[in-house]
């Protein structure tokens, strides 16, 4: 188990600029710029990518992951806003990181509680998903998930 910081290419927001949910709708150079969070986990034979955001408000539930600096008290890790990219064509690793070093020290001595916890958001996303409640529920109105259902497996009955 592992994480990386990458940015996602535009290439790959111009080509799913249908997506029904998306960070930063129509901005592609802040949708390129954003940084992503990739942890290398296998769900259902898909990568995952997670943006770090300046403000995400946990008090919701099961959303995300606090990841504060000094700078950026309420930043943190947000789930319902996660990637699934299978083509590494889309992505560009970072060399140099461009986040606080106290967020990538927090993301490397958590990452095994921040797996689980986006797992559970998945899986709870994806169970809501299969009873038609995915539009209604407010930890996945805004969820990204939407726009994978081929990759997660979810099959509704009509």
């Amino acid at each position: 188990m592992s994480s990386n910081i990458v940015f996602v290419k535009e290439q790959y927001f111009i080509d799913n600029s249908a997506f029904v949910e998306m960070l930063d709708p129509n901005d592609l150079i802040k949708q390129s710029t954003r940084c992503y969070i990739f942890i290398s986990l296998k769900y259902k034979g898909n990568q995952f990518y997670i943006p770090l955001r300046q403000h995400i408000d946990l008090t919701i539930g099961n959303i995300g992951y606090s990841l504060p600096s000094s700078t950026r008290p309420n930043a943190g890790l947000d789930f319902r806003k996660a990637l699934i990219i299978n083509n590494d064509l889309y992505i560009l690793p970072l060399t140099v990181v461009e986040i606080a070093s106290s967020q990538m020290k927090k993301i490397t001595n958590d990452i095994m509680t921040i797996e689980a916890l986006f797992i559970k958001y998945v899986d709870g996303y994806v169970k809501t998903a299969v009873k038609k409640r995915e539009n209604i529920d407010r930890l996945y109105k805004f969820s990204t998930l939407h726009n994978f259902h081929k990759e997660l497996g979810i099959y509704k009955n009509p």
